[in-house]
């Protein structure tokens, strides 16, 4: 009741200040059946699961000469998780964004609350759109945009301090970021990122200690070159700064925060043949934490690379094997991958394929003994992707996946697993996108 009153109240002061403002919902109702959905089935589990997730949204945005300011409610539950005669709703009904945007100049903006935040290809920040509940942040992020020069973007989040008597949900303490992109003529466009990321240490156990923040740093950049019906993605990062694991400092007889030094490159080419079909091809390395290297130095530093807050699913295979919750601080990830689209009227169908290797060694727990480390082969496995859409009208959509996973040995390893097990996972969804009151 609250969130409608909300609602009714900035539609009429909307309509008092004879202002531009919309109002737009979203309905998308989820299912899936998993058999191997983000881990390797187990020889104790092999049960088939299915289950249906739905997202509502309502979202408001309101345009002044010099203001823009908006409010999106969310409402993210899975069918069966609440009773059929309700006597509370629980914490699934939530406000995703809230923000304002105060228009400095013409081309500088600050917009101030909570909001998504998405740069270039998703990789290091990303709304996660594909989850229901999706991503936002709590910051201010102040804008300088000139369209036909570049565009700089400021963001500072800064959020309250964790004790041990109050701990807080797993947010980072801080983070900054400054994001800065340019087009050379119609070919190439760059992006420069460089972002702070600062995670409170509550893991002391000294009756006196504080919680000590951690900071890693992520540099790098992103690049689209364009020729003719050949597009190429480039991106190069490099994290550094302090790791929240730690090491045993024998000299000081103190545990010591490990360094970062870790990295994440990419190359990818797609190719439009015609007006219907495409097909791209590409590499991602992620580099990892070696389970055979025993140097000192080694050990004092992490070298596994975290894409943070970026929308992993849209990376290394729909069935979210890596980075999605899982696989931080592991052994890294090299991925080969080819793809075909084709999309013609209101269909749009394609297809990924993928083929995984660690980008560190893995330990042979069988073959390898007290006095030697025994490594096992790089190959993870191989990922099939397929997927189609249709657009039912400029409202409505229906889209569906279906993925495999054929592990190997050196995966389950990793990830446990039955070597007897066929990993899959499919989903199908609708959409329904109305805009509801619109005073254009």
């Amino acid at each position: 009741m609250k969130y409608t009153f909300i609602l009714s109240l900035l539609l009429v002061v909307s309509a008092m200040a004879q202002a531009q403002f919309s109002l737009d919902a979203q309905y998308r109702p989820r299912t899936e059946f998993l058999h191997g959905y983000k881990s390797l089935m187990t020889k104790s589990d092999q049960m088939f699961s299915l289950s249906t997730s739905q997202r509502l949204r309502l979202d408001f945005n309101y345009q002044h000469a010099k203001f823009n300011f908006g409010v999106q409610l969310q409402d993210v539950r899975i069918w069966g998780d609440q009773s059929q005669l309700v006597t509370s709703d629980g914490a699934s009904t939530t406000l995703h964004q809230a923000w304002g945007e105060l228009k400095i100049t013409e081309n500088i903006k600050l917009k101030i609350g909570r909001q998504e935040l998405v740069y270039d290809d998703h990789r290091i920040l990303g709304n996660v759109d594909w989850t229901q509940q999706a991503r936002s942040h709590d910051l201010a992020l102040l804008k300088i945009e000139k369209p036909q020069n570049y565009t700089l973007h400021f963001g500072l989040a800064v959020n309250q301090v964790q004790t041990f008597a109050y701990p807080t949900v797993n947010n980072y303490k801080s983070m900054q970021f400054l994001w800065f992109t340019k087009s050379f003529g119609t070919h190439y466009q760059l992006s420069l990122l460089a972002l702070n990321n600062g995670i409170d240490d509550t893991t002391l156990t000294m009756p006196t200690s504080h919680p000590m923040t951690t900071y890693s740093q992520i540099v790098g950049q992103h690049s689209k070159i364009k020729f003719g019906k050949l597009n190429i993605i480039f991106n190069a990062y490099y994290q550094m700064g302090s790791d929240k694991s730690k090491y045993l400092d024998a000299s000081v007889n103190e545990y010591e925060h490990k360094k970062m030094s870790a990295y994440n490159l990419l190359l990818e080419a797609k190719y439009k043949i015609n007006d219907q079909w495409s097909v791209a091809g590409g590499f991602e390395m992620l580099s990892g934490q070696s389970q055979t290297d025993t140097t000192k130095d080694y050990l004092q530093s992490n070298h596994a690379f975290n894409p943070l807050y970026g929308t992993n699913h849209k990376f290394n295979g729909h069935m979210d094997y890596f980075y999605v919750g899982n696989h931080i601080n592991s052994v890294g990830l090299n991925d080969l991958y080819a793809s075909v689209e084709y999309t013609k009227n209101r269909l749009n169908a394609g297809g990924t394929a993928h083929y995984f290797l660690a980008a560190s060694d893995i330990k042979d727990p069988v073959a390898s003994t007290n006095s030697s480390i025994v490594a096992m082969k790089a190959s993870l496995g191989m990922e099939i992707d397929l997927w189609m859409g249709w657009k039912h009208s400029d409202m409505v959509s229906i889209k569906a996946g279906l993925s495999s996973m054929m592990d190997t040995e050196s995966m389950r390893v990793l990830k446990g697993g039955n070597p007897d097990a066929f990993n899959y996972w499919g989903w199908i969804m609708l959409e329904f996108k109305p805009n509801l009151f619109s005073s254009k």
